[in-house]
């Protein structure tokens, strides 16, 4: 078998401890993608660019810079705005505590 076959079915065995719940979660590997489309995330979210900014705690000229592909959010910044696309009410919990 190739080393990719390999690694793909260590992969997934992986992926099904995780989903049993039976994996060490100090093992964990998540993959954030390189690029994210910020526009769309925002308009899923049904804000205006000031409003997004301000809820989630952006800079509005850096919300714009990545949404005009001037600039590119970073790793971190790819993190949040993911978990914004996806589960917006845990980060607004998050960021109003």
């Amino acid at each position: 078998m190739s080393k990719l076959g390999k690694r793909l079915i260590a992969s997934a065995k992986e992926a099904r401890r995780i989903a049993q719940g039976r994996a060490d979660p100090a093992t964990y590997r998540v993959h954030v993608p390189a690029r994210v489309d910020v526009a769309s995330i925002r308009k899923r979210a049904g804000l205006s660019q000031n409003a997004f900014a301000a809820k989630f705690g952006i800079a509005p000229a850096t919300l714009k810079d990545w949404e005009q592909h001037r600039r590119e959010p970073e790793g971190p910044a790819r993190a949040l705005l993911l978990i914004i696309d996806k589960e917006p009410e845990a980060v607004t919990r998050a960021l109003s505590s």
